[in-house]
């Protein structure tokens, strides 16, 4: 098997005769994996706002990132500001010297047109998604990733927010995993967020343009080698159940819901979190779901992996006087709960004082559950918002943690 998955409930127990909810993590982990053909789709900025360090950093980046991929890898780098330019197109990484070149040599201009920089990237694998399926000898991408850096909001072209996230969705049709990076204060965190969840990544917030070329490293290093493609979790919850997921594409389908995990690569962990609600119950054990995943192998054999059944015990009311729970299970599905709904209403009422509370809230449930890095995050952005109250910094860092968490690739 290329993966695994473990399924955990937050409850160790429903009450008769009431409705009950009872959240669940399911762990995807990659287990064996194949070091496949890697295809960058890089689109930098290359509007007059990015002079100085931060158009500098950006090509730094993609330079450097060259050193650390496959001789077989292949690139390709477009510019955008009022016009997009595809400076690099489809180049082997060993022809490094000659994508040197054309990275160094990026000019500046006038506007950002990030719906135009999309559409080109989205026409382009297209075609070349196309030209291998019709060429037998032709090896069909498998790993595609984007990266994305930018400083600005869309000045130029289509500005339509609703849009710009139709042909991202399109784009992550066919993408393993996406980096978007944005730079400084004068851009739209939200959009970007957006636009990173439809093309499966996360979003990352920098006010410190030096600091690009490391996080390109850590998605070149991290993000090698594929173990499935198109993971999917079928969960076929028992009569009467309902099952709600927090933070990954899921549909109802004939006899229960699909989720689309989408590309896992080797031993990293993805987490899908949500929630069963449970009608009222008679005392026993209860048939609670059962759940399969589905997914492509290294060597592009469909796997459909055994099925796992979840019970849980219903209780008589009166018998326990307390609540028993997986703590850490049930911390974690609040964080993941609790930035599902903040996304959804970011530029709502909030106050310094309460997203202060929110935020020290995250940084107790982090710490419980150990997740370090998400911890180290929480702690950066409490003591920010202590210095600062409700900044764009504060808010853009506080969108990239949302972003980090609602991935599911937190570990």
């Amino acid at each position: 098997m290329s993966l695994s998955f473990e399924p955990r409930l937050a409850k160790m127990f429903v009450i008769d005769g009431k409705e009950d909810v009872v959240p669940f993590v399911i762990r995807v982990k990659g287990l064996k994996s194949v070091k496949t053909r890697s295809v960058y789709f890089i689109a930098i900025d290359s509007s007059l706002s990015m002079d100085g360090a931060k158009i500098f950093f950006a090509k730094e980046a993609v330079i450097r990132m060259l050193k650390h991929l496959d001789q077989e890898d292949y690139i390709s780098v477009y510019t955008f500001c009022g016009k997009v330019s595809k400076i690099v197109s489809m180049e082997k990484i060993k022809d490094s010297d000659k994508i040197t070149k054309l990275v160094a040599d990026i000019k500046l201009g006038g506007g950002t047109d990030i719906h135009r920089v999309l559409e080109y990237m989205y026409r382009d694998i297209l075609l070349l998604v196309s030209r291998a399926e019709k060429n037998n000898g032709d090896e069909v991408p498998k790993d595609i990733k984007i990266i994305l850096v930018t400083d600005g909001n869309p000045t130029t072209g289509v500005k339509n927010e609703n849009k710009i996230l139709d042909i991202a969705e399109k784009l992550g049709k066919y993408t393993s995993i996406s980096l978007v990076l944005g730079i400084g204060d004068d851009y739209n965190e939200k959009l970007l967020m957006d636009i990173a969840s439809k093309t499966k990544g996360f979003f990352e917030h920098l006010s410190d343009p030096s600091a690009i070329p490391t996080l390109v490293d850590k998605m070149v290093s991290k993000y090698r080698a594929l173990s499935a493609k198109n993971t999917k979790i079928f969960i076929r919850p028992a009569p009467g159940v309902g099952v709600y997921i927090y933070n990954k594409p899921a549909y109802n389908v004939k006899g229960g819901v699909e989720v689309e995990v989408g590309d896992v690569y080797g031993d990293e962990i993805v987490n899908v979190v949500g929630e069963f609600i449970v009608p009222p119950q008679k005392p026993g054990p209860i048939f609670l779901a059962s759940m399969a995943t589905n997914y492509v192998d290294g060597n592009d054999k469909p796997i459909e992996s055994e099925i796992a059944t979840l019970t849980i015990p219903c209780l008589r009311t009166g018998i326990s006087e307390s609540l028993e729970i997986d703590d850490k299970v049930f911390k974690e599905v609040n964080i993941v709960r609790m930035a599902s709904v903040l996304a959804k209403n970011l530029y709502g009422e909030i106050s310094a004082n309460k997203l202060n509370e929110l935020v020290q809230e995250l940084t107790n449930m982090t710490i419980d559950i150990d997740r370090r890095d998400l911890y180290s995050r929480t702690i950066d952005l409490k003591a920010q918002l202590e210095k600062e109250g409700l900044s764009p910094e504060v808010i853009k860092k506080f969108v990239a943690l949302l972003s980090k968490i609602l991935s599911g690739r937190y570990e």
